[in-house]
C-alpha cells in the first residue's frame, strides 16, 4: 500500500508526516460514496527516516501489507468466532432458546471493546509504515 506525503518536521531520526487518507478502490469506480467518511481526512503519522528527508518534502510511504491485512483479519474474524463459540457453548449448557443469544450478543460487545482498547495501545508502539523515496 502506497501513499504519498508530506513532512511536517523532523526530530532526530523519525519524520512527522501528514498524509491523506485514501479509500481501499482509490474512487477508481467513480463511486458517490467517497469510501466512508474519513476518505480525505488528513493524519499524522511518525515514521523512521532512514532515507534522510527534510522538512517540506514529499515522499512516498509505504505500508506493510501483512500487518495490516493481520490486523484486519484480527478486527473482523475474531468477534464473529467469540460471537459463535459463545453461542454454542451456552446452547450446549443451557439448552434454553434465548439465552445463547443473549450471551453470545453480549459476548460480541465485548470482545469489540476489548479489541479497541488492546489494538490501540498495541498499534501506539508499532510502526508498520517506511519512507520509500523522496519525490
Amino acid at each position: 500500500m502506497k501513499n504519498t506525503a508530506y513532512v511536517k518536521e523532523i526530530n532526530g531520526g523519525k519524520a512527522v508526516l501528514k498524509v491523506r487518507r485514501e479509500c481501499a478502490c482509490q474512487n477508481k469506480y467513480n463511486c458517490n460514496a467517497q469510501c466512508f467518511a474519513l476518505q480525505n481526512e488528513v493524519i499524522e503519522v511518525t515514521v523512521d527516516n532512514n532515507i534522510g528527508a527534510k522538512t517540506g518534502d514529499f515522499v512516498e510511504v509505504e505500508g506493510k501489507t501483512s500487518a495490516i491485512m493481520t490486523y484486519a483479519a484480527v478486527v473482523f474474524i475474531l468477534p464473529v468466532f467469540i460471537t459463535l463459540l459463545l453461542f454454542f457453548i451456552t446452547y450446549a449448557v443451557t439448552k434454553n432458546q434465548i439465552t445463547p443469544f443473549i450471551v453470545s450478543g453480549i459476548g460480541f460487545v465485548l470482545s469489540i471493546v476489548f479489541l479497541y482498547y488492546f489494538l490501540n495501545n498495541i498499534v501506539k508502539g508499532r510502526n508498520d509504515f517506511a519512507i520509500t523515496k523522496i519525490l
